[in-house]
């Protein structure tokens, strides 16, 4: 099957937007992604978002500036969808893939690993001292949500800042059939260096191109 791009808009500037959306996604899975996709889905789909790396770059810098130290609230962060892959034509839609970036509402810190309520269980992958992955397990032992943390300090915001709201990236597939925990994560760290080297983080964090003894 062959993947295809975004679907195509009736104005020049929403084919434009619709190219750039697709391309956009492209960069972040790479090669190997998109190939993974195919070769899961075997059907045909469409690639775009409901935002832009630049937007979840201007977004995420927002937030990091604002932050408040010594407020003990819970911050109200969003987050911003930079890649969807959706089926050709299937309504409802019921099987995606998406990746979203925004500032976390969890320090870097956070135990993750404690199950709090009904929650399902969390593995929490350290990968170094700046990066750090977590997935969530459904009752049926499957994940289907990713994530990953990032120091990233922004410049001009509070100091700590890279610690207590880092970058959260979040890959959830409800596509792909694909239950590998290593395949999923390989592709949400290759999308993290793609947004790391955009976003301008002032201390330069490593992040690997795959996961290693896990």
């Amino acid at each position: 099957m062959t993947l295809l791009l975004a679907a195509t808009a009736c104005s020049s500037d929403g084919k434009e937007a619709a190219a750039g959306e697709a391309e956009a996604c492209e960069g972040l899975l790479g090669a190997g992604g998109i190939e993974w996709i195919k070769k899961s889905t075997q059907q045909d789909t469409t690639l775009g978002s409901d935002g832009s790396i630049q937007s979840a770059r201007s977004r995420f810098q927002k937030y990091a500036r604002v932050w408040d130290p010594k407020s003990e609230e819970v911050p109200l962060f969003s987050s911003t969808e930079v890649c969807r892959v959706l089926v050709q034509d299937q309504t409802p839609r019921k099987n995606y893939l998406t990746i979203r970036y925004g500032a976390s509402i969890f320090p870097f810190d956070f135990p993750f690993e404690r199950e709090i309520g009904m929650e399902a269980g969390r593995t929490v992958i350290p990968v170094n001292s700046e990066v750090k992955l977590v997935h969530y397990k459904e009752r049926q032992g499957v994940a289907t949500q990713y994530h990953i943390y990032v120091k990233c300090k922004v410049s001009d915001s509070p100091e700590g800042q890279e610690r207590e709201v880092p970058l959260q990236g979040v890959m959830e597939d409800t596509l792909t059939g694909d239950t590998s925990d290593e395949v999923h994560l390989k592709y949400l760290l290759h999308s993290t260096r793609v947004l790391v080297r955009d976003f301008g983080c002032q201390n330069r964090p490593s992040v690997p191109e795959e996961v290693t003894g896990h």
